[in-house]
Parts: structure tokens; sequence; C-alpha cells
């Protein structure tokens, strides 16, 4: 072989293409499986939890902006309902319209 196709081989393997042929299966390990921490696994489940934190604010005009956005987010945003259904008690009356406007917007979706 050229020294060209040589060099194209070896960085095929170390990179893990393969060439035609079937890969062989893989074996399982022998120690034991690492449990890792469950979390939010999209960008969308993050976005709702930072807006659910922002509609515990003391803040009228973030709780208002937070209750917006969830609303534009639609039938994603349905972990953020039973603080939104507080929220739309709330003595502030824009607070509770933007509240009950999120939660119309997020069942209808």
């Amino acid at each position: 072989m050229r020294r060209r196709t040589w060099l194209v081989v070896v960085v095929a393997l170390a990179t893990g293409c393969s060439s035609g042929r079937k890969k062989s299966k893989k074996v399982a390990s022998s120690g034991p499986r690492v449990k890792r921490p469950k979390g939010p696994q999209t960008m969308s489940n993050l976005l709702v939890d930072g807006y659910i934190a922002d509609l515990r604010s003391d803040s009228a005009e973030k709780r208002i902006k937070a209750a917006h956005e969830l609303g534009n987010m639609g039938s994603t945003a349905r972990p953020a309902v039973p603080t939104l259904e507080k929220m739309a008690q709330d003595s502030n009356r824009q607070v509770s319209a933007a509240a009950k406007a999120a939660l119309l917007a997020i069942r209808k979706k």
C-alpha cells in the first residue's frame, strides 16, 4: 500500500470509522454501573425550571415576564401549572392576569 493509504487507514481506525466490515458486538463491562444523577434532559426543561423559579420571585415584573414566556412555550410548560394556579390568586391584578393567560395558553396547546 502507499504511504497515503496507510495514513487514511490509521486515521480511520483511530476515529472509529469502519471500512465496510461488520462491527463486533460490544462486551458488557465487568465493573459496576455508575448511576448518573437524573436531571433535565432538554433545553426546554431547563427553561421551564428557570421560569418556575422566576414565578416565585418578589419582583412583580419578573413574575409577569416569566408567566408570558411560559404561556408562549405552550404544553411544554405543563410542570409550571401548579405554580401558575397559585399565582392566579395573587392580589396584584397584572400578575394574576398574566398567570391566567399563561394557564389558558398552556392548556390550549
